[in-house]
């Protein structure tokens, strides 16, 4: 066994700037494909067939991409200390090997029982052939490009674990740029909405001229290895299920959403996606900005027992994801439908369109704070290689979700399975806390006077917002300008108000963003 070595650290505040940058152009790119496919499809018996035929594709595939690129991360920094780089190139071959073999079953799996898994998945669509045929067609298309999203989660990984983080955060660009060419030229023009499904499979492939040659770069080259003996290996099978089945916790909950919703009215699936994406935004943005730099710092303190500073990361990067989240859940709430109109209404998407999204933005928003802090919590566990927790939790929330879908879509149709998801998240954040923080052993924290704090300045700034929307008349005014200009003064004076009551009442992370704001530093060197 190798001694002990430590790589050497990059500043996080670097870091997070530079994967904050990345993400704000991947998801302004994601956002624009979501306005392109809302302006040509809408709310359409077309959209809800893709959206139904992507949802078993993203299960596997965002469940195993994100499975892959997060195990690998705390046993690459855990090789770092023990391993070879030989030996550690021989791990990641057969990775890349077993990847290979899972995505060939699965593939196969998929093409041969596509009908069967859809006339499950979608009952509601028995009533209509045509887009029950759409929807088998178009899973189809999809399934074989889950190899290329087992590689690219591999790619990720490897290079997070390098503090490479400008890289994978960037790569998702790639992908909205080739669908939102996709959408318009395959889709719109030659083939429809199955044209949709086969620019969603050249997307996925675009990612890795991306990720690859960065790899190569750095001396890292994937080939295939038939000999799976490498300890790694069988750490990071015992890790994968545990991995695999939190990481499916939000994509398992819009399976069941959108199942249930094919029993519901033309639009129903596709007014829950569009505001699930919305609200996906802050926690893919700024959640995920702040969290990889520091889920890579802390699984590196965890490795060389570095247990204090850990802690004190952890718990700083907890208040952080908390007063960045808070302002962003009052504006959805209050602004949802200038927003809606705004970003979406265009095209095909008409007022039934953003009545229909209103509600269903309304309640997944109330769950916005339970996404980011989950999103954020669960790398905590994963950094210190503890998989079990989180997949407890994980289980708990499914069922959590399933059981309000179930009672409450009766009573509220759509807007019900939308709150269902949103009360599950908290679910998850609360028992993910409670464990990770263990706030009543750890008094110095001041668990009671951070959520004080964040309550009443939430207060303020939602009276602010409040007021501001009835002087600008935001829901009914007109003109896609002034309603952009409305909605940021809006937005830059409710927030300004709500940073000048964090900093009165001295929350510990303000200077944290006041410093980054003012010297480019996003937190302290560790």
């Amino acid at each position: 066994m190798r001694a002990q070595r430590k790589a050497p650290r990059k500043s996080l505040g670097l870091s997070a700037s530079l994967v904050f940058i990345a993400t704000l152009v991947s998801r302004l790119s994601g956002f624009a494909r979501e306005i392109v496919m809302a302006a040509f499809f809408g709310t359409s018996m077309f959209t809800d067939a893709w959206l139904m035929a992507s949802a078993l594709p993203n299960l596997l595939f965002s469940t195993l991409n994100g499975a892959i690129s997060v195990t690998v991360v705390p046993l690459m920094t855990a090789a770092d200390a023990e391993h070879s780089p030989r030996s550690i190139a021989r791990f990641l071959n057969e990775v890349f090997t077993v990847v290979f073999l899972a995505a060939l079953g699965l593939t196969l799996l998929g093409e041969i029982f596509a009908p069967v898994i859809i006339h499950i998945m979608a009952p509601g669509f028995d009533h209509h052939p045509e887009e029950l045929r759409l929807t088998i067609n178009m899973t189809r298309i999809m399934i074989p490009t889950i190899f290329f999203w087992g590689v690219a989660g591999l790619a990720a990984g490897i290079l997070q674990a390098r503090e490479e983080y400008f890289t994978p955060a960037v790569s998702p660009v790639a992908i909205n740029l080739v669908r939102v060419i996709t959408i318009v030229v395959l889709g719109h023009y030659l083939f429809g909405i199955q044209g949709v499904a086969l620019g969603f499979s050249l997307a996925v492939i675009s990612q890795l001229l991306v990720l690859l040659p960065r790899l190569r770069a750095m001396g890292i080259h994937l080939h295939f290895r038939w000999h799976f003996s490498h300890p790694l290996l069988k750490q990071m099978a015992r890790m994968a299920g545990p991995f695999f089945l939190t990481s499916s916790v939000g994509s398992i909950g819009i399976l069941v959403d959108r199942i249930l919703a094919s029993e519901l009215g033309v639009g129903s699936i596709a007014a829950l996606n569009y505001s699930y994406v919305l609200v996906q935004i802050p926690v893919g943005l700024l959640v995920s900005s702040l969290a990889m730099p520091i889920y890579t710092r802390l699984s590196q303190h965890n490795s060389y027992r570095e247990m204090e500073t850990f802690r004190e990361l952890a718990m700083q990067g907890f208040r952080l994801v908390l007063a960045i989240i808070v302002p962003i859940t009052l504006w959805f709430i209050v602004l949802r439908v200038p927003i809606l109109r705004l970003l979406y209404q265009h095209g095909v998407f008409n007022g039934r369109s953003t009545d229909l999204t209103a509600g269903t933005l309304l309640y997944f928003s109330v769950g916005l704070p339970g996404f980011g802090l989950s999103y954020y919590l669960q790398r905590l566990f994963f950094a210190s290689r503890d998989t079990k927790s989180p997949a407890r939790f994980s289980i708990i929330t499914i069922l959590t979700n399933i059981v309000g879908d179930l009672i409450l879509v009766h009573f509220m149709q759509a807007d019900g399975l939308a709150l269902a998801t949103g009360l599950a998240s908290w679910v998850n954040a609360t028992l993910l806390a409670l464990k990770a923080l263990k706030p009543r052993s750890q008094r110095n924290l001041a668990f009671t006077r951070t959520f004080v704090t964040l309550v009443v300045s939430g207060a303020l700034t939602l009276f602010m917002t409040l007021a501001l929307r009835h002087a600008f008349h935001l829901l009914t005014l007109s003109g896609i300008i002034p309603l952009f200009f409305a909605l940021a003064f809006t937005a830059i004076v409710s927030g300004i108000l709500y940073f000048a009551c964090l900093s009165y009442f001295r929350y510990p992370e303000v200077g944290v963003l006041l410093s980054r704001l003012t010297r480019g530093r996003y937190l302290p060197r560790r």
